[in-house]
């Protein structure tokens, strides 16, 4: 999907239903990361997996998907994200992926200002950064990946219709298919 080197991954899977990949962040110190694709919907038939990346926690196989590491390893630990998806949809060929930063409720900007760091005042500068992550290499390559990926984005939480992904909106979610 990229050619940024990533971590190799470790496929875990639960009687949940869930998929999770393992891996180790090796930067400024050893981190395990967890990429999890959880069932939350279904939709044209199709089951709907939202992605979650974070902080993985051994002892209840949680992520914390809230957590900002600085590791110093953030291009290859976003390639290794990117590295799961063909991954994931060879064995859901039928499924489709549900991306959206945990930064981009609306709620977030609440909780941010309680304890925010660069004193953003009206305009909270980490709102929507993570998805913001996902569109930027999603622009930079969308002719490429459109040969094999449908995307559709969701402009806002308040009014939510799914429309043909175009590089020129602001999404705050976006929902991926496999073409066959």
């Amino acid at each position: 999907m990229n050619n940024i080197p990533a971590y190799k991954t470790e496929l875990l899977k639960s009687r949940t239903r869930k998929i999770q990949y393992l891996f180790e962040s090796k930067g400024h110190k050893s981190i395990i990361k967890a990429i999890e694709y959880t069932p939350v919907a279904k939709r044209n038939g199709k089951v709907i997996y939202n992605l979650g990346f974070g902080d993985y926690n051994e002892e209840n196989g949680n992520i914390f998907d809230d957590s900002n590491s600085n590791n110093g390893d953030m291009r290859k630990v976003f390639s290794t994200v990117l590295n799961t998806i063909p991954q994931f949809f060879k064995e859901n060929e039928d499924a489709a992926i549900w991306v959206q930063g945990s930064d981009s409720a609306h709620k977030f900007k609440e909780l941010c200002k309680t304890n925010c760091k660069k004193h953003c005042d009206d305009v909270c500068k980490n709102f929507n950064r993570r998805i913001k992550t996902y569109r930027y290499y999603l622009d930079r390559n969308f002719v490429e990946l459109s040969k094999e990926y449908v995307f559709l984005g969701l402009k806002n939480e308040k009014k939510a219709t799914l429309a043909q992904y175009t590089s020129e909106n602001e999404y705050i979610g976006i929902l991926v298919f496999k073409k066959k």
